[in-house]
């Protein structure tokens, strides 16, 4: 694959008049729909339509019945191409934890799957908890990471107890807070 450096390309911009550089822009984002989608993030934070394209792409993995194949690397894709786009940490968190919510949900409605499964959701769990420590957004989301952990505790493989250590490394602190009070 090509690459060119940062430098190589600062170049050429700086090189672009105010004018040439918004058809650029603007050529681009007709191209490329996911540019558009990253600026319709930065200009409408707080607007949920881009956040809703990619939770329906993984809701559709899901919508799979039991023995049909789990594309594992579409889920991981869509919160990735999402996270890309966004800049709103509370709905890169939210679409983290919309995808263990369907990950857990299916295990409980189809019955036991297998431990790549359980590996991959308790993996992006721990993605979705470190995100949310790390941008304080505790106070938004700890209910349901504490109903995700305790939904999963007759699912096997394992995959309750990783949902509680995982819990308590990134938020079990919040639940001895309560405790104290």
């Amino acid at each position: 694959m090509l690459k060119l450096r940062n430098s190589t390309i600062k170049k050429h911009l700086n090189n672009l008049t105010r004018e040439e550089l918004e058809a650029e822009v603007l050529n681009l984002a007709k191209k490329y729909p996911i540019i558009q989608e990253h600026y319709f993030s930065v200009l409408f934070p707080d607007q949920g339509e881009v956040l809703t394209k990619y939770k329906k792409i993984i809701e559709k993995e899901f919508g799979h019945h039991k023995g049909e194949i789990l594309r594992y690397p579409i889920m991981k894709k869509a919160i990735k191409d999402f996270s890309n786009v966004s800049n709103n940490k509370e709905q890169i968190a939210e679409i983290m934890i919309f995808t263990v919510e369907c990950g857990v949900d299916f295990t409980l409605s189809f019955g036991d799957i297998d431990q790549k499964f359980y590996h991959t959701i308790a993996s992006i769990y721990e993605q979705a908890l470190k995100h949310i420590v790390d941008n304080q957004l505790e106070d938004k989301f700890v209910d349901r990471c504490n109903r995700l952990m305790l939904s999963s505790q007759d699912i096997g493989w394992g995959f309750g107890f990783d949902m509680i250590d995982v819990y308590n490394d990134y938020l079990g602190q919040i639940d001895e807070e309560e405790d104290l009070e």
